[in-house]
């Protein structure tokens, strides 16, 4: 039962960042999607707790055990707009593949900043 309000209030503390970013967007006029704001909100409130509350990590196990299953709409919709998509496939396939090696190099430039000692720079 314990374990069951734990999951229960983690998941209401996430669904609370989201909400948060939504009504962030609707009122201030904001041109980014209000879940990234709520994204946002939750990334700077555990950078400045310096830990996962346990009742957080509760909520989100859940969510991340079954992420699979929140692939399926975007896979439906390639099937559904394949004649749409097919026409820009060579331009699709280099924005992907150009934004995951810009990624990866900013990602990679990060960590070394962050996990290299100071005299190694």
């Amino acid at each position: 039962m314990r374990s069951l309000l734990l999951n229960l209030l983690g998941f209401l503390a996430l669904t609370g960042f989201y909400l948060v970013g939504e009504l962030l967007v609707l009122t201030l006029s904001i041109p980014v999607p209000g879940a990234l704001v709520g994204l946002l909100l939750l990334l700077v409130t555990l950078l400045s707790l310096r830990r996962i509350p346990f009742m957080l990590s509760q909520g989100a196990a859940p969510l991340l055990n079954h992420m699979t299953v929140l692939f399926v709409p975007a896979i439906s919709a390639v099937v559904l707009f394949w004649d749409d998509i097919e026409q820009h496939l060579p331009g699709m396939i280099a924005a992907i593949v150009l934004s995951t090696i810009v990624s990866l190099a900013i990602a990679a430039w990060i960590a070394r900043l962050l996990f290299l000692p100071k005299q190694e720079k």
